[in-house]
């Protein structure tokens, strides 16, 4: 069992964790998403959260941020590609029937997400005029 100060930082990390991946402050370090899929992994093993909980909250934030057009293109797509893995973990923990129309609630979300293109920005180059 986790002392004070290491659930502490456990905490802090991983939410840490989860505000990079969701602000996408790291784009093109993909190991983010494996590290996180760790973290969470440990974060239930140490009983800082159910494991429902901490994959459905995974499966969660990673949907939110493949479908938000602000960030870019390629970290929306690697988020998507690792959504099936705490679905996949959810399998094995759906031991009854309500929490089995959960995960297929869960499912259903996934294969029915629509990816729109992510937005462009575009800033006029400096000295230009602007309409």
């Amino acid at each position: 069992m986790l002392d004070r100060f290491q659930a502490q930082s456990l905490d802090n990390d991983w939410h840490w964790q989860a505000n990079r991946i969701r602000c996408a402050l790291a784009p093109d370090d993909p190991w983010l998403l494996e590290r996180f899929v760790s973290l969470s992994s440990q974060h239930f093993r140490h009983g800082r959260a159910p494991a429902w909980r901490a994959q459905e909250v995974v499966f969660r934030l990673l949907l939110d941020t493949a479908a938000d057009q602000a960030l870019p293109w390629h970290w929306r797509c690697l988020c998507l590609d690792h959504a099936y893995r705490p679905l996949w973990a959810l399998r094995s923990l759906a031991t009854d029937t309500s929490s089995r129309k959960r995960l297929q609630g869960l499912q259903r979300r996934l294969s029915s997400l629509v990816l729109l293109p992510s937005l462009d920005f575009h800033e006029p180059q400096e000295g230009m005029q602007r309409d």
